[in-house]
Order: structure tokens, then sequence, then C-alpha cells
């Protein structure tokens, strides 16, 4: 029986499609479409290397992600605006996390594969073009958070387990050991929720869908210096697949969904603040949208790009008070995107799939 990756509730159609690319005028920030990817990616990861280029990983390609998952990895050169292959991860997966590390080299965390969720850790190496295998988490998962320490560990928190139960557990894991080690776990069992490190060093963990399989409101916070999560509040609107935006001291959470997820798509935001504790409305988006975590990504002078599940992007101001629209449409509602942001101020905003999910090869850049 076909498990599903968190990002797929159903097996994904084959498609090979570039998304439109259909701007409304020629001057002021915008959507462009550029060369496409060789094939079709979503839930995959794309990771800024240190000398500008970016890393594209794993993700699902066509005819369903156990028999469809992505083999190979490329290169995205902003100079060229060209795609090259490079070595291929030992574990085709989707849905990971893709953590960058200070000397340079990438990990690629847990996630889904063929044989189901996975710990592995592997890492590529850019001075090398190889990925390698780097240790692995204590608890296989996929739908799960992962967020850089001050120190440089890893907190890795939440997802499912084998038959999509959802784990309240966490751990943190050490780059610099490969090893990775228990800390306390959270109050409630989440996936497909979000965790944003604040300017204190701490990390604000907000909604999810829980062990009955509902979404919650819920918030925690995961204090690094005493190992463990304490109460954090409510949301006013339960919410998963959701997007999160770290705003000074206080964070954004944006879109997402209830469930049933054909119910709708969340088009508002809620601010939590750090200094009380407490929500408070934030800017409505232009469109409804969820899973789009990984396409949300910060502009030099203190904006937020929005670019995923939405048929055109938007970007939030520096204060959070507002969305403003962006010119250029990409066609199509891709969910499951990725937004890099890149050394030179562009955004790179590359695949996803559809409605009707069928996954696109198609890549933008924001300038």
């Amino acid at each position: 029986m076909m498990r599903a990756l968190v990002c797929l509730a159903i097996a994904l159609l084959s498609t090979t499609s570039t998304a439109a690319f259909a701007p409304d005028r020629d001057t002021g920030p915008a959507l462009r479409a550029i060369t496409s990817m060789p094939g079709a990616r979503a839930a995959h990861s794309a990771t800024r290397l240190g000398d500008g280029r970016v890393l594209v990983a794993g993700g699902c390609r066509s005819d369903g992600c156990e028999e469809g998952l992505s083999t190979d990895a490329l290169l995205f050169d902003p100079a060229t605006g060209t795609f090259t292959t490079t070595g291929a991860p030992k574990l085709p997966r989707a849905g990971h996390r893709a953590v960058p590390l200070k000397d340079g080299s990438v990990l690629l965390i847990g996630g889904w594969t063929q044989d189901g969720v996975t710990a592995s850790i592997e890492r590529y190496r850019p001075d090398r073009g190889v990925f390698e295998p780097f240790g692995s988490l204590r608890t296989a998962r996929d739908g799960f958070s992962a967020t850089v320490l001050a120190d440089g560990t890893i907190l890795i928190a939440g997802g499912y387990g084998e038959g999509m139960r959802r784990l309240a557990s966490a751990e943190r894991f050490d780059p610099r050991t490969k090893a990775s080690r228990s800390v306390g776990a959270m109050a409630t069992p989440r996936m497909s929720h979000t965790a944003t490190r604040l300017a204190d060093g701490r990390v604000l963990v907000a909604g999810g869908s829980d062990a009955r399989g509902t979404v919650t409101a819920s918030l925690e916070l995961f204090d690094p210096a005493k190992g463990r999560f304490s109460p954090a509040g409510t949301l006013k609107k339960a919410r998963h697949k959701h997007a999160a935006i770290r705003l000074g001291p206080d964070v954004l959470l944006l879109g997402g969904a209830a469930i049933p997820e054909t119910d709708g798509h969340f088009s508002d935001s809620e601010r939590w603040k750090a200094s009380s504790g407490t929500v408070s409305p934030g800017p409505e988006m232009r469109e409804g949208r969820y899973k789009f975590l990984d396409s949300v990504a910060p502009l030099a002078d203190g904006r937020t790009l929005v670019a995923g599940s939405g048929a055109r992007a938007e970007v939030l101001s520096a204060d959070g008070s507002r969305f403003d629209p962006v010119n250029g449409r990409i066609g199509r509602k891709l969910a499951f995107a990725t937004a890099t942001a890149l050394a030179d101020g562009r955004v790179l905003v590359l695949g996803g799939y559809d409605p009707t999910i069928r996954i696109d090869r198609g890549a933008w850049v924001f300038e």
C-alpha cells in the first residue's frame, strides 16, 4: 500500500511542463522565467553554497514518490543561469531538511525514501562534488523541523515515523561529532509545523497536525540552555503546512490549512510577540497558500519574498505590516517549491507541483 510522504497524499502524476511567465509590465521588481531544470521535482531542497551556486537535491520527480524519487543532484550557477549535474545522493529522498554548515558543506537529513521514513544523514562536499554518509538521527522521521542553534548544533523536532505516527520526540544533532542526543520531548506530537529560532536563541514551534490527525494551534518554546520545551501560548487559528517569518524578536505565522485541506487554504497571518507571548492578527496575503514552507526567502532590504503555492508571488514589508504584489506570474499554484536567496540579492524559485499533483520543472528568478 502506498505510504504517503507528508507532502503527498496521493500518487504523483508525471510531467515535465514549465509554468508560464506573463509579466504585467516592464519595470519594477518581478519574477522572470529562466532555463528550466533538466527534470521535474517537488519536495526537494535548494541550498546556496559558499561560492554562490545553489545545490538542488532530492525530491519527487514523477510516477509517485515510491517509484519516482529524484536520484540526481543539480548545481545552479547564477552567473550563467544554467543547471549542471553533480554527484548523486547516496540515498534518494524527499521531504528532507537541508542544512548548510560553516565549512561550506550541506547536510541532507531524514525524509522519505522508497523504504519509508529514514534516519540517515549525508553530507554534500562542494570541493569534491560528492555526497558521503554523515551519521544518523536517533529516530527515523519525515515532516519534522531542523533548526540550527547558536552553538552550531541542529534541533530536530517532531515529524512522523512509521505508519504516519506523529512524534513528540526531539533530538540535537552535532555536526562536529556526527552524533545526535535526545532532548526533552514536546508536549504535543506534531508534524508539518514550523520551528523558528528567535533573537535570544530559543526556538518557537508552532502548529502542525497532532497524534489524532487534527490540526493544532498550540505553541511551544525550546530553550537550548535547559534542553526542554515549555508552553508558549496558542494561535488564534489552528494551522499546519504553513510558513513562518521572523520579524525582529517576533514571529509571523502565515497561511496553511485545516483538515480536510480541500476546505481551503489560509491567506491570513498572525504575529506572535516575544515580549508578551501573545498573538495578534497580521496582514492578509493576496491569496491562500499552504505547503510553502521552503518557498519563503529573505531579501537584502529586510523584506521577505513569498513565492510558493500561489499563481503569483508577493513581498512582505520589512516591518511585517503588509503584503505587496510582485510583477509577473508563475501561472500555477506550485506547492512544495523552493525559494533560495542568491548572493547578489535575487531569489531563485524552483519546481513544485500544481493542484492536480503534476510536478513542474520550471525555474524563475525574482529581481
